[in-house]
């Protein structure tokens, strides 16, 4: 829904009269061809080949309006497909030796430009500099207030906001760690409710919560043994506490102090990590359980999140170590990822140091998003292994401030989420907010 309507009002702003009048008028403008006819009423020809020679402008940012000049690209743009790298661009008109396309949303810092037109593929060997925004905003949660209130997104207030997971209608659920509560962000009608936890204690605190593999259900593990909730939109979000159940045949599993919970697109289970280095997986819907493997890092606090691509690794973020590791759920091999020296540095995984490692998750794109609530900042792995800070200052202390990520302040940035498009959502535990980093 957020996507059709984002493309809707991005189409009503190319249609506008001065666009069409200053651009689409301008270029698109009938040309006569020396036979009667104007270049723009030429159809692809298959027997030609389809040849790009330049585009402009050579750098920008999301929506750049972008003039690609060529041979035989055609009159329809429904039959042109322009791609930034692999992102496909959206393609607005076109004419025999002309289209015009917009950029797409992060395709990457340098983007080779590829025009597909039936079975001809063209790029150049110019390349598109893709400019990146970042900006911080909050979208809920008071600094100066700790205390709980639901309602519209301005007015809600939260407790120690810890963890987050975002559905695939990207819902927002928030786990409110030593409020011992559940609340839910509807951003398409911009309220907060509380699910569970609103005037009683629901049995212990929540830790870092998953979808099922389906992007629907939503389960949160409790600290303690066995316990989890679930929240299926089908049962309007009702919270239903349950236990796993050990299957048979499997070997004995304590499960004691478990802070995280990923589902796996391979066999659709669930996956859990004890502190005693136990990873279970459990089937959500039957409940059974069965032990993958122990001695994982043992005495350690983890949170968990499978790699988007590559379903078969779970990554682990390790808080006591503060480390990073790797976990084959085919092959049950591990390995460790990042160094585990305390500090803060950038730079290859190797290197890079980290602080107090919480909630961990992925982008489409396979980036992995870190929580390092100790530096007071949001990292980004790459999938080449190149660790940089996105947001927060973590040489300025603990603050609050919006803006762009030369100013922004985070005191203790414990859950991250991306939803459907990019957008990552942070929950700063210490200023009892839920941020929202935009990168365009």
């Amino acid at each position: 829904m957020k996507k059709r309507m984002k493309i809707l009002a991005l189409l009503q702003r190319l249609c506008f009269p001065c666009v069409i009048g200053g651009v689409l008028g301008l270029i698109f403008a009938c040309s006569d061809d020396g036979n009667g006819g104007n270049k723009w009423d030429k159809p692809y020809d298959p027997s030609l080949p389809v040849k790009i020679t330049s585009f402009t402008p050579d750098s920008g940012g999301m929506t750049t309006e972008m003039i690609i000049r060529g041979e035989n690209l055609g009159n329809d743009p429904k039959a042109v497909k322009v791609y930034f790298n692999k992102k496909q661009a959206a393609v607005v008109s076109t004419r025999g030796d002309m289209l015009y396309a917009i950029t797409p949303r992060l395709p990457g810092d340098t983007c080779v430009i590829s025009v597909v037109i039936g079975k001809d593929s063209v790029s150049l060997d110019d390349r598109f500099r893709y400019f990146t925004t970042t900006r911080v905003t909050t979208i809920s949660g008071h600094p100066d207030r700790d205390s709980v209130a639901n309602g519209l997104l301005i007015s809600a207030a939260f407790k120690d906001p810890r963890f987050l997971t975002i559905d695939a209608q990207d819902n927002i659920f928030v786990c409110e760690w030593s409020n011992q509560a559940i609340r839910r962000i509807n951003m398409e009608k911009g309220e907060v409710t509380t699910l569970i936890g609103e005037g009683g204690m629901i049995g212990g605190s929540p830790n870092a919560p998953d979808v099922d593999s389906d992007g629907k259900v939503v389960i949160v593990p409790m600290d303690s043994k066995f316990t989890f909730y679930e929240f299926d939109p089908e049962r309007l979000w009702e919270a239903k506490k349950f236990e796993m159940l050990k299957a048979d045949d499997s070997d004995n599993f304590t499960c004691e102090w478990k802070h995280g919970v990923a589902s796996c697109q391979i066999d659709g289970m669930m996956y859990t990590r004890s502190h005693a280095g136990e990873i279970i997986k459990f089937d959500p819907k039957t409940k059974k359980a069965w032990l993958v493997s122990k001695d994982i890092e043992t005495g350690n606090d983890s949170f968990l999140a499978f790699h988007p691509s590559k379903p078969e690794l779970l990554y682990i973020s390790l808080y006591n170590s503060k480390k990073i590791g790797i976990f084959n759920v085919q092959t049950k091999e591990y390995k460790q990822y990042s160094n585990g020296i305390y500090g803060y540095q950038d730079g290859d995984i190797k290197d890079a140091r980290f602080k107090e490692l919480q909630q961990i998750t992925f982008d489409a794109d396979g980036n992995l998003y870190v929580a390092d609530a100790g530096n007071r900042c949001i990292r980004r792995i790459s999938p080449d292994g190149i660790v940089t800070t996105v947001v927060g200052l973590p040489n300025e202390g603990a603050g609050y401030k919006d803006g762009d990520p030369s100013e922004a302040l985070f005191k203790w940035p414990s859950g991250v989420a991306v939803d459907s498009e990019g957008t990552v959502y942070v929950a700063d535990r210490d200023n009892n907010c839920i941020r929202k980093l935009s990168i365009e």
